[in-house]
């Protein structure tokens, strides 16, 4: 059975995403589509870089682990973000752990990619549908998942390229004697906010010290949990490495990014003694 996954910023009032699953219905047989979302944030390609990573590949906890595929061998993920053609970006197929990416080379793949061994071809054998570039999935996408399906080769999608055109990076957290500043790199659905450091940094830089991230005048966290539900947590808010091995903040039975006020891109100041 040939998987291939979706992920886009289409949501769910219209017919986009219907439309795509029945044109890679019939033209891929014994298919399975698994969506992975189609609720990210509009033309946000580090959301969606960041969602597409947390779930295909699979983070070891374990000093030295390298991420793992989710998916088997041989699944094609078909990425439509801010998925448009011009000059100065096309569209590309990313080799990678022996699975297909099908996306635009806007940035996004070179966040999702980062010190990943990839292989990139750009689809310049892949014909459009039409003469009005308003669909790429339909136009572009679907054609060359049929192809990858059929023949588990980009040989007659296109040209290997050597790099991504456009490159973007997550940005990296600030760490220093007394302090670190991050930022707000995720907020998922229950209100709980990703901050851009591990879990192995945050620990490394906290080693022999004291912290205090304050939130509001009389709410501070000053500990690491290991569970939402740490017994040793006043109040709700807590602070904890999550299974993205990123660091979580999260209030207990509630909204954390609600209750603070926090936002995607806000900046954290973490203090250390």
């Amino acid at each position: 059975m040939q998987i291939i996954t979706l992920t886009t910023d289409w949501g769910n009032n219209d017919w986009f995403t219907g439309q795509m699953k029945g044109m890679l219905y019939s033209a891929i047989p014994n298919l399975q589509i698994v969506d992975i979302t189609h609720n990210n944030r509009k033309y946000n390609i580090n959301t969606a870089a960041f969602v597409i990573r947390n779930a295909c590949f699979l983070t070891s906890n374990v000093e030295g682990g390298k991420a793992k595929s989710v998916f088997p061998k041989g699944t094609i993920h078909i990425i439509d973000v801010d998925s448009y053609e011009d000059i100065k970006r096309g569209f590309v197929v990313v080799e990678c752990d022996e699975q297909f990416y099908i996306c635009t080379d806007n940035g996004l793949p070179s966040l999702l990619f980062e010190n990943k061994d990839v292989k990139i071809t750009n689809m310049v054998h892949i014909a459009s549908e039409s003469n009005f570039y308003t669909s790429a999935a339909t136009d572009v996408f679907y054609k060359a998942a049929k192809v990858l399906a059929n023949t588990h080769s980009t040989e007659t999608i296109g040209d290997r390229i050597d790099e991504f055109q456009i490159k973007k990076f997550f940005p990296r957290p600030n760490i220093r004697q007394n302090s670190i500043e991050c930022n707000v790199m995720y907020i998922d659905s229950y209100g709980d906010v990703y901050l851009n450091i591990t879990g192995k940094e945050f620990l490394n830089a906290t080693e022999g010290k004291t912290f205090k991230l304050k939130l509001e005048k009389d709410v501070s966290i000053t500990q690491i949990s290991s569970s939402y539900q740490d017994p040793n947590i006043k109040g709700g808010a807590l602070l904890t490495i999550s299974s993205t091995q990123f660091l979580e903040l999260a209030d207990r039975g509630g909204n954390f990014s609600r209750l603070f006020g926090f936002k995607e891109g806000d900046k954290i100041q973490i203090e250390l003694n």
